[in-house]
């Protein structure tokens, strides 16, 4: 049986011109940056404007913005993936938007924090069913990286463009 692809809203496809379609599974950590940095087109400064500083609340002249990628269209919504750099805090941020092009839900993904002497990172895995497995863990004082520390998480993004936070077992 044959699935009829789904069609994007005129509203989304302005949306995803700075954001090439995901080749899944994604893995998203600061191991990838320089990849989206590289190949994709910078935000216009339009865009950050009128997207991104309704949706980010922390933003200051130090902050930057980085497209990554859309993951593949759904019936409700439309995913994206973008990176938020801002002093001593670096996120991968997922965003699903309606058809309308309104913005449905939004979480870190992927972050590298700084807090003094101690170094938070997660790194995140999306898989071919869109169900986003997050690692984290974090290094005090420089000391060699413990994984008995390391934590895992779970999110999925609900038909209606829902993102969902589970708590997993290592």
């Amino acid at each position: 049986m044959e699935t009829k692809p789904k069609m994007m809203s005129p509203e989304q496809k302005e949306f995803i011109r700075f954001f090439p379609e995901a080749e899944l599974p994604l893995m998203l950590s600061q191991d990838q940056l320089p990849e989206f940095s590289d190949i994709n087109e910078p935000f216009s400064a339009q865009f950050i404007e009128e997207v991104l500083t309704l949706w980010e609340k922390e933003i200051d002249e130090f902050t930057e913005f980085i497209p990554c990628a859309h993951l593949p269209v759904q019936e409700e919504y439309l995913g994206l993936v973008y990176w938020k750099g801002g002093l001593l805090k670096y996120e991968f941020i997922l965003a699903t938007i309606s058809k309308k092009g309104e913005l449905i839900s939004k979480k870190p993904i992927a972050t590298t924090v700084v807090e003094n002497s101690v170094i938070k990172q997660s790194a995140a895995y999306i898989d071919p069913d869109l169900n986003i497995t997050i690692l984290a863990g974090q290094n005090i004082d420089g000391a060699l990286y413990d994984s008995s520390l390391t934590q895992k998480f779970s999110m999925e993004i609900l038909f209606n463009g829902e993102i969902v936070l589970h708590l997993d077992e290592l």
